[in-house]
């Protein structure tokens, strides 16, 4: 599976940008993390989901082989980016799946462009407030993935993140850093180190987003505090 995925590059204004495509059914696009070692290859693991859908995993702008500029673009810039990637290849509408700051840039399509949206899957994303106060507009299906050991974005983030969504569900895998052979970073890169239940909770979500979110949960208090400033602000 690994060897077949074909790679390309696009050229999208004063970017260009390498991906890796393969499988056929609905476009699931996989977006990477924030570390500069990073590329498509940390999906390598999830490579069986081409089975069921047209996987377009890219470098991100300023990773792998796309280009590299002297400051590494935003997640808002990476979000535009992507936005005319999927005009260019023809993509209507996708799933986008997002580990880490990747998530953070699906979550910037979804809000800005959210009829080219699908559903999401979110595995240990990261984000901003300014972003949560937003995706209140977004309602879209959305998977939460987190591990409750994750120490770099601790799982109270997760579910903050889903009751600012309110159409998501969360899933709480259980400790995950426990193998010593590994550094305790590991309960945040779960695409790569617990593939064979990140698989199967991507597939039996997407077998029916809609049904599989839970109800609208009650806030949590630090997101109720951003809600009524936002709310202040608005009247003033």
């Amino acid at each position: 599976m690994k060897a077949s995925a074909t790679v390309k590059t696009i050229e999208l204004g004063e970017y260009r940008i390498n991906y890796a495509s393969e499988g056929s059914g609905p476009t699931m696009i996989l977006l990477h993390g924030s570390d500069k070692r990073e590329d498509w290859k940390v999906w390598e693991p999830l490579m069986e989901l081409s089975k069921d859908f047209s996987l377009v995993i890219p470098d991100l702008v300023g990773f792998g082989r796309s280009t590299i500029p002297v400051e590494t673009p935003d997640y808002k810039v990476q979000a535009r980016v992507l936005h005319e990637m999927m005009e260019r290849l023809g993509v209507q509408k996708a799933i986008l799946v997002g580990t880490s700051w990747g998530g953070q840039v699906a979550l910037e399509v979804a809000i800005n462009w959210p009829q080219t949206v699908d559903s999401l899957v979110l595995i240990s994303s990261t984000y901003d407030k300014p972003q949560l106060l937003r995706l209140k507009t977004m309602k879209r299906p959305t998977l939460i993935i987190w591990a409750e050991d994750n120490l770099v974005a601790q799982l109270k983030a997760g579910y903050l993140l889903r009751d600012s969504i309110r159409t998501a569900r969360i899933e709480v895998l259980g400790a995950v850093a426990k193998n010593p052979n590994y550094d305790f970073t590991i309960a945040h890169k779960l695409e790569r180190y617990k593939k064979d239940v990140i698989i199967s909770l991507i597939r039996d979500f997407l077998s029916s987003p809609s049904e599989k979110i839970a109800e609208p949960p009650e806030l949590e208090p630090e997101l109720k505090g951003l809600a009524m400033k936002e709310q202040k602000e608005e009247e003033s």
